[in-house]
């Protein structure tokens, strides 16, 4: 069993409708990835949802995982952004 962890945080952008959550939650479970920590804000009609998971057990790649991503994406009409936890800090450091 892998030890180590490889955090990945997923950002969700979007117009607020019913199963945006529960759409994405399937994508990261199907691929046998774990929610560690969950943040979801709706502002008007604006929905907003940021996870960061677990990678390290997933049954794909992280470009299967994008992919996975992108086309539930596609099928819900928002934006996911997938990135290494690395990447997502460095990008987004004071």
């Amino acid at each position: 069993m892998n030890t180590q962890r490889e955090r990945v945080v997923i950002t969700v952008l979007g117009a607020n409708k019913p199963g945006i959550l529960a759409g994405v939650t399937r994508i990261v479970a199907d691929a046998n990835v774990n929610v560690d920590d969950i943040s979801q804000k709706v502002m008007q009609d604006l929905f907003a949802l940021m996870l960061v998971t677990d990678f390290s057990q997933a049954n794909c790649t992280f470009e299967e995982f994008q992919g996975r991503l992108q086309k539930g994406a596609d099928e819900m009409k928002v934006r996911i952004f997938a990135q290494h936890e690395d990447v997502f800090k460095f990008m987004h450091r004071v």
